[in-house]
Formats: structure tokens, C-alpha cells, sequence
């Protein structure tokens, strides 16, 4: 089960999921990259930047979708994605502007244990 996340849930959300997070963007051959960064939350443009390396923000150079996932704050808590459109706002900085956010369960215990994604 999923819980939405808005826009205007973001700030109590990053007070409790702190402010680093996975941001997942394609390549132009497919292929997914994954890197970890921290991000602030632009209220007013209603977007997260942050500062990630090269080969992100080349992935960035064509506005696109891309996804934010911030771990469970605890052991069994739900993690936090958030889906967005990727850019680059300027020079090291990308942009990921808010489109939607889940709150998602918790993985199961052990594999096996919950057949059902």
C-alpha cells in the first residue's frame, strides 16, 4: 500500500526522511544511473536541486523523467519516492521539479515472505 505525497507534504517530509536521497535518470542508450545526493527543497519553484557528478547532469541535458527515493527512516518505516522532471537548472545544479510522491511499504522481512510488488 502507498500513501501520496504532495507537494505541500515535501518540507515535513524531508524534516523526517532528512535531505539525502537516490536520484535514479536514464541514459540516452536505456541504461539507468543511480547516485546519492543531498537536496533542498525549493518551495517556490516547487523543485528539488542538488549537485550530482557529470554523468548525471549529462543525463539531465534533455528534461526528462527521473525519480528521487529517500530510504526508510527507520527499520520498517515506508521509503519516500518522489517523481519528477530532471533538469539542468545551471552550471554542477539539477533541478528535479515535483510531479507526484508516494509514501511506500515497507520491504518484507525476508524474500519470499510477500509475493505481491
Amino acid at each position: 500500500m502507498s500513501i501520496p505525497v504532495t507537494g505541500n507534504d515535501v518540507p515535513a517530509r524531508l524534516e523526517e526522511y532528512g535531505s539525502a536521497a537516490f536520484l535514479v535518470t536514464v541514459d540516452v542508450d536505456g541504461s539507468a544511473k543511480v547516485v546519492h545526493v543531498p537536496v533542498v527543497w525549493d518551495a517556490s519553484a516547487r523543485a528539488f536541486r542538488c549537485t550530482p557528478g557529470g554523468g548525471t547532469l549529462r543525463n539531465l541535458t534533455k528534461p526528462g523523467p527521473v525519480t528521487l527515493v529517500f530510504p526508510p527512516p527507520g527499520d520498517g518505516d515506508y521509503s519516500m519516492l518522489v517523481d519528477g522532471i530532471g533538469r539542468v537548472a545551471g552550471g554542477e545544479v539539477a533541478e528535479v521539479e515535483f510531479v507526484e510522491g508516494v509514501l511506500h511499504r515497507p520491504a518484507p522481512a525476508a524474500p519470499g515472505d510477500q509475493a505481491d510488488c
